[in-house]
């Protein structure tokens, strides 16, 4: 692992966090400009990003068994929702809050921020890990999660057209050209090797503009807050680490699951909250709280795994 590579690649990512906030805090970059940003992100830059990492290896560079690629990330995921679903019960709320209080706990921001540590640190075939991650993500996150936040509300009706998002499409095909190594024409192979040198920088400016209106003193000040960003940054992820260590020794697949699980909470939760008429002042003061502390633990996560594997 390129762990002082890491650490200068966290620092960036800080510095453009805090410009894309600053921005955002003075008024220099909108609402309009954060959902104009965000789409290009998740919908461009995310899926030339993930149609690249497969461009970049071959199947003989994954030396495991697919199946078992798939269960380790399937642990990686779900491990955080069922450990999530248990301690909600014991944590006071807030409006809708028992399933948001969950979902701030268990929702990892994989392609936001796991996406390009994995990259920093194992390049392509963690990149293809993390991308295959989506259709755990996407699946859970549009029926569960969605139930989760209409809870409540009288709407019980899960929207599965919702699960095929944009990145979910290009994972399968993602998949499909990793397993029949068609011919790829160089335009496209470098068009998307360029677009996706922008997905870290915007990923990380959009994430500064998207929590612009959260006052990060006072979210600091929020002591529920901590009990959510150790259980989603340290406990999740040493749990995961527990029981994926029973399914595979191999030290990419088992750092990308730890890192998977380690990442922040998705921005999408604050979305989502909003529109199923949660918390999502709350929201936002949970996502930028696991954000801004996971700066400093995953690089720890990092130093620990390159350690002992």
């Amino acid at each position: 692992m390129d762990f002082s590579g890491l650490l200068i690649k966290m620092l960036i990512f800080v510095i453009l966090m805090l410009t894309g906030y600053i921005f955002a805090r003075k008024g220099l970059a909108g609402p309009e400009f954060t959902k104009t940003a965000s789409n290009l992100v998740i919908n461009i830059f995310m899926s030339a990003t993930i149609i690249n990492s497969v461009l970049r290896i071959s199947p003989d560079m994954v030396e495991m068994n697919f199946g078992i690629i798939f269960l380790v990330l399937t642990i990686s995921m779900v491990t955080g929702f069922v450990l999530a679903a248990i301690a909600g019960r014991f944590i006071p709320v807030v409006k809708n809050g028992g399933g948001l209080l969950q979902l701030l706990m268990a929702a990892p921001n994989s392609m936001f921020i796991a996406l390009p540590v994995l990259d920093q640190l194992f390049g392509p075939v963690a990149v293809f890990y993390c991308s295959l991650s989506a259709i755990h993500f996407n699946v859970i996150i549009y029926t569960y999660g969605v139930w989760l936040l209409k809870k409540g509300t009288g709407e019980n009706k899960v929207n599965l057209k919702d699960v095929l998002t944009v990145p979910l499409i290009f994972t399968i095909i993602a998949a499909v050209i990793f397993f029949v190594q068609p011919p790829i024409p160089r335009v496209i192979s470098e068009l998307c090797g360029s677009i996706s040198g922008a997905t870290m920088p915007m990923s990380m400016i959009v994430i500064g503009t998207s929590l612009g209106r959260v006052n990060l003193l006072d979210t600091f000040k929020n002591g529920k807050l901590y009990f959510v960003s150790f259980f989603k940054l340290i406990f999740i992820p040493a749990v995961v680490w527990l029981l994926c260590s029973f399914v595979t020794t191999d030290p990419v697949l088992l750092t990308s699951a730890v890192i998977l699980a380690a990442s922040p909470t998705a921005i999408v939760i604050s979305i989502l909250s909003i529109q199923y008429n949660g918390s999502g002042e709350f929201a936002s003061e949970g996502i930028l709280h696991s954000t801004v502390l996971s700066m400093a633990i995953i690089p720890m996560w990092v130093y620990i795994l390159n350690a002992v594997l």
